[in-house]
């Protein structure tokens, strides 16, 4: 399990450290300034989960209320983006 995860933060920051670095490249090569794209609610939603996972991480342990809040989160995301996807164009 912890060669798992070892792995999957592994190549978390590696894409996230590789994809920052080539936008900012961009950025500076053309000038053009990158945006996120998302809407209010997703930006609301992105920023509890980061909350809500630094919290969690802080300890180094995570008990079973703090997994059932990052589960209400996910729902939290499905219903928004199933929310978003029936609203009128």
């Amino acid at each position: 399990m912890q060669r798992s995860i070892n792995i999957l933060l592994g190549s978390a920051l590696a894409t996230i450290g590789l994809t920052v670095s080539a936008i900012l490249g961009i950025r500076f090569a053309t000038g053009v300034t990158p945006q996120l794209g998302l809407e209010p609610p997703f930006i609301v939603l992105l920023s509890c989960t980061f909350l809500v996972t630094a919290l969690s991480l802080a300890r180094g342990r995570v008990s079973i209320m703090q997994g059932k809040v990052h589960m209400m989160l996910f729902l939290a995301w499905i219903v928004t983006i199933l929310d978003e996807a029936s609203a009128p164009a």
